[in-house]
Parts: C-alpha cells; sequence; structure tokens
C-alpha cells in the first residue's frame, strides 16, 4: 500500500518541486532587477536613497558606539597612525596646518583624527545627526579650524567658499552609499587643489561578487521590513553571532539598501581622467583603499609620501 501511494505521489511531488523552482527564480530575477536599479551609478532609485540616507541619519544619532568607532579604546588611541602609517601613507608631518575635507563625516571620528594630526577640518555630511555627532567629538580640540557643512556630495561645490580648494579630500566609506555616485566622486574630486591629496575607501567588487552581493542585499531587503527596532536589533544581534558590540557595524551592513561595489581599475581610470596622478592602494585589501595626487606632488612634500603598504592589516584584529 506504501508502495502505490508513493507511486501516485509521484508525479504531484516532481510537479510541485518544479514549481518551487521556478518561484525561486522568478524571485530572485526581481531581486537582480531591483538590486540593479537601486545600485545604477549615476541616479540611485530615489526610494533606496532616501532610505539610505535616513538609516545613516539614524545611526550616527543611537547607534554611534561600537568597534572602530571612538568609543573604541584601541581604535582612539591609534587613530592618528591608523590615518598616517596604513590609510595614507603621509608622514604625521604633513598635516599641521593642512585643510582637509570630510566628504561623509558619518560620526566624525575620521574628522577627530584628522584635526588631532593638526589638520583644519571641513566636515561635511548628508545628515545633521552625523554634523552633530561630529561636532560633539571635536568640541575640545581648540587648535585648528572647524567648518561644518550639510549637504549631499552631489551638490557639494555649491556649499563650498568659491574657489575653495584643499590640500586632502578625505572619503572613507562613503561614495558607495550616495544617490548619484559619478556626481558625487566628480564633487570631491574638484575640492583638491593641484598637488593635493584624494583619499577613498570604496567597498570593492573583489571582495564579494555579485551573486554573493545579491544574497546580502536580500537580507537588506528582509531587515528592512521590519517594523521595530526590537525586532531589528534581535536581526543585528543575531547576524553579530550573540555579540552586541557589533549592533554598530552589522546596521552599517544591512540597513542601507544602497550598497554600490566597484572594480579598482574602474576608480583609478575616473582618478587619472580628472587630472589625479600617483594613483595607489594603500592597503592590500579586496576593499578599495585609493589615493591620489592632483597633478602634481609640491618635492617639498616627497619625502613625507609612503608607497609601500603596510603589510599587517590594522583591522585584522577585528576579525578575530
Amino acid at each position: 500500500m506504501k508502495k502505490l501511494i508513493k507511486q501516485m505521489l509521484s508525479p504531484i511531488l516532481r510537479s510541485y518541486d518544479v514549481r518551487i523552482e521556478r518561484n525561486k527564480q522568478d524571485i530572485d530575477a526581481l531581486y537582480k532587477l531591483l538590486y540593479n536599479q537601486i545600485h545604477d551609478v549615476d541616479n540611485a532609485l530615489p526610494l533606496a536613497a532616501t532610505q539610505t540616507e535616513n538609516a545613516f541619519g539614524f545611526q550616527w544619532k543611537e547607534l554611534r558606539e561600537g568597534e572602530i568607532m571612538l568609543s573604541d579604546k584601541w581604535f582612539n588611541e591609534n587613530l592618528t597612525s591608523i590615518i598616517t602609517e596604513h590609510e595614507l601613507l603621509i608622514d604625521k608631518e604633513w598635516f599641521k596646518g593642512k585643510d582637509v575635507i570630510d566628504c561623509g563625516c558619518g560620526g566624525g571620528r575620521w574628522s577627530y583624527g584628522l584635526a588631532k594630526l593638526g589638520a583644519n577640518i571641513t566636515a561635511v555630511d548628508v545628515n545633521q545627526s552625523a554634523i552633530d555627532a561630529t561636532k560633539d567629538e571635536l568640541k575640545n580640540i581648540n587648535d585648528v579650524k572647524k567648518e561644518f557643512i550639510v549637504t549631499p556630495l552631489e551638490e557639494l561645490s555649491s556649499h563650498l567658499p568659491a574657489g575653495k580648494k584643499y590640500d586632502l579630500a578625505w572619503s572613507w566609506g562613503v561614495l558607495p552609499f550616495v544617490t548619484s555616485f559619478t556626481k558625487s566622486f566628480q564633487q570631491v574630486m574638484d575640492t583638491v587643489k593641484d598637488g593635493g591629496f584624494i583619499y577613498v575607501n570604496i567597498y570593492g567588487r573583489e571582495t564579494l561578487n555579485y551573486e554573493q552581493d545579491i544574497e546580502v542585499f536580500k537580507n537588506r531587503v528582509r531587515y528592512n521590513t521590519l517594523t521595530t527596532w526590537e525586532e531589528k536589533e534581535k536581526f543585528l544581534v543575531e547576524k553579530a553571532g550573540g555579540d552586541r558590540t557589533k549592533i554598530h557595524q552589522n546596521h552599517d551592513l544591512f540597513s542601507p539598501l544602497l550598497n554600490r561595489r566597484f572594480e579598482y581599475s574602474y576608480i583609478k581610470k575616473l582618478l587619472e581622467d580628472n587630472g589625479f596622478t600617483d594613483v595607489i592602494r594603500t592597503i592590500n585589501n579586496t576593499e578599495l583603499y585609493v589615493r591620489a595626487v592632483k597633478k602634481a606632488i609640491n618635492p617639498a612634500d616627497k619625502p613625507m609620501v609612503h608607497h609601500t603598504p603596510q603589510k599587517e592589516l590594522w583591522f585584522a584584529r577585528y576579525r578575530k
């Protein structure tokens, strides 16, 4: 009898399995369509751009503590060395009195470190909560000039003094999230004076291929369907394996629907096409840590600039 029932059900189950597989393929196709529309380099879907902006607005107001933040004792104590010896490969003596623009200052960690090195800081962010957090972090640094600007990077030039150029344009982990990558990157590049530096941290396609990125994107969509902070917090803690100190980092990963990844060759060409030379990856990693010079380096600055990346990754301690 069991054998007969199995024979009778077998065609039905096979048909059911086929329908499930087709439904999965249809759903995956919809995810890819949505992903591609959201991650357009010229103009992300408005809904996703607004959602991403709001996600970071919440983050810099409510989730300022965590790993690789100023509340992180080791990171705070080593911040200036991280900037000079790992990220930029420029000696500490170079920074004093230099004009630096932090394009997407977030919670203020990098503005703080650059100000501690003696640089005058112009902190820019689309979110008022980020500017408020950065002001708070810099309030006790009194020997440098400080300016704070609320604007999307796409409109950066219209909020800066006419003709103002900077010795260093710094943008760490910001450009993947903007509404228009091409407009924003152009605006950031345009702020650099001749002989000045640009430094960008951008997520690399080497880290996640397209199919892997789609799977992460599915989790972002799921996270954004949760309606209460309690549900979202539970999701983030589960993704962190129960480690509540990683809530900030996981919110950073899963909350923004918009999160582009790029090939290094694409970023290098954009820089070179806009008059930048000496383009290098300062950190050997699948993410992109890229420094370049506008037109030429002042000969007097050359001894302060290094070209060999550190073998030890400063952030490796957080992967243990």
